[in-house]
């Protein structure tokens, strides 16, 4: 499945190309600009035992193949609020690791992240070796853009998937409460 989903997006990105190739001579050749990759997202949640502190947020493992500000590895954002002490402790961080994304289909992430907090709390410690497994409809995207200077297209396939393996946040389990692995193509060319 996810191999036909890699031909679609590329023979739509050929079509764009030879769509919008220049037709008159120019001195300066056109600057393109290229961005393809893809990613497994997952949001988590984990309630203290005391039902305190309620932790939530998400980890995209990203695979960026050509292109684009983004490194290959693991992002993560969350939150905690603690409603018994009235306190919140923002984290957010990159860490590389062991990782697979094909396609729509399958992505694997293998790894510990030591996350640092950006509102002066404590930093969290994530443990995942967690596999995400695509499943019902794609959903696709297309736009594109056109004038005298300038174009630019993009292309993006998302569907939701489940996720098995293991998670946790300072050694306590973590629930997943939704899943999804996408990947998007897009470009921009001056003239």
């Amino acid at each position: 499945m996810w191999i036909g989903t890699i031909v679609d997006m590329r023979t739509s990105l050929l079509i764009l190309a030879l769509a919008f190739v220049p037709t008159t001579a120019s001195a300066d050749p056109p600057s393109v600009s290229l961005v393809s990759g893809g990613a497994a997202i997952a949001s988590f949640e984990q309630v203290s035992d005391d039902g305190c502190v309620t932790t939530f947020g998400d980890v995209a493992v990203v695979n960026a193949r050509f292109g684009g500000e983004l490194a290959d590895g693991v992002y993560v954002t969350g939150m905690q609020e603690d409603t018994c002490a009235g306190t919140g402790n923002g984290f957010a961080g990159f860490a590389p690791g062991s990782f697979t994304v094909i396609g729509l289909s399958y992505a694997r992430y293998q790894g510990e992240l030591v996350v640092d907090s950006y509102s002066g709390g404590p930093s969290v410690t994530l443990d995942l070796d967690l596999r995400w497994f695509g499943q019902g409809v794609v959903h696709r995207e297309k736009s594109w853009f056109r004038d005298d200077y300038v174009i630019e297209f993009s292309y993006s396939a998302y569907r939701n998937a489940t996720t098995v393996g293991t998670f946790t946040l300072d050694g306590e389990p973590v629930t997943v409460t939704s899943a999804r692995i996408g990947s998007q193509a897009s470009g921009t060319i001056l003239r």
